[in-house]
């Protein structure tokens, strides 16, 4: 059963890390069209 569990836990840690690895990728490409449009304007 626990090794079932750090199994579950696992593939929970590892979902959460892509969507945070999603999140800072949107961010970052926001990021980079804002200073892109700055520098332009």
């Amino acid at each position: 059963m626990e090794s079932q569990d750090s199994k579950y836990v696992g593939i929970d840690c590892g979902k959460k890390s892509l969507e945070v690895v999603r999140i800072h990728s949107e961010n970052s490409l926001k990021e980079r069209r804002q200073f892109s449009t700055t520098e332009t304007g």
